[in-house]
């Protein structure tokens, strides 16, 4: 087994590079409004010299937009509600955010501006739905403040079953507490994606994790997704039927 990685081993870099803006194959826009976050959790990655960009020249329908932390640009705001003004083609823009929104950042009336906004996601397809992405990253003690989130964001017509909350797997918050993590994202009827940390090669590597939870733990996540996403069948019990 690797070494398990202490947090100060984590070394983050400054990347210097020119802001990300492209049309993909699908017809979807993908943009950088800023690079980085100002958090640092001891988990990730992510810039700590956060930076902020202009907002580009918009050149389709569909806009994916990249970023750690969305939340944490000063100009937050402005940026939702001038995008939700722009128009391609004498249409309205449909948004994602490839990274999940940071709760705990949530001011009031912020549900507002992203319904109004169209912001969304927008799948790997190309294909956009009134849903959002957010993180939770710790413990169980942050439960009910991000079921008061789930709740502004449904009284604004946000579809649960279109909410996707990223949980952080492979690191200090242990398999056991990841599974009544579930068990309440399962409550709340949400969507979950299981974030694995410091997975640097294809293979997995177990760092806090064992090969045998994060497995379970990946197979419980996928079938909970499986039923949400056809109102409670499970399609592949007609797959071994037909066998």
């Amino acid at each position: 087994m690797q070494q398990r990685l202490k947090d100060m081993d984590i070394k983050r870099v400054r990347k210097d590079y020119p802001q990300i803006n492209y049309v993909d194959s699908k017809g979807v826009q993908w943009i950088e409004l800023n690079r980085g976050c100002l958090r640092g959790c001891p988990f990730c990655y992510s810039d700590p010299n956060f930076k902020e960009f202009s907002i580009p020249k918009i050149e389709s329908n569909k806009v994916q937009i990249i970023g750690e932390g969305f939340l944490y640009d000063s100009r937050f705001i402005y940026l939702l509600e001038t995008l939700s003004k722009i128009k391609f083609n004498n249409k309205v823009i449909y948004y994602g955010f490839s990274q999940g929104l940071d709760y705990r950042l949530f001011i009031p009336f912020l549900e507002v501006l992203l319904s109004k906004g169209r912001f969304g996601l927008i799948n790997s397809k190309g294909n956009w739905v009134k849903g959002i992405r957010l993180s939770w990253d710790l413990g169980l003690n942050q439960s009910n403040k991000l079921s008061m989130i789930l709740k502004r964001l449904e009284n604004v017509n946000y579809k649960l079953k279109n909410i996707i909350i990223f949980v952080l797997t492979n690191w200090k918050i242990d398999y056991n507490t990841c599974l009544k993590k579930l068990d309440q994202i399962k409550k709340w009827g949400v969507r979950i994606d299981d974030c694995t940390w410091d997975t640097t090669k294809k293979n997995f590597i177990p760092l806090y994790w064992n090969v045998k939870d994060y497995k379970d733990f990946r197979s419980k996540c996928r079938k909970y997704n499986q039923l949400i996403a056809f109102n409670g069948y499970d399609p592949e019990i007609k797959k071994r039927e037909n066998k």
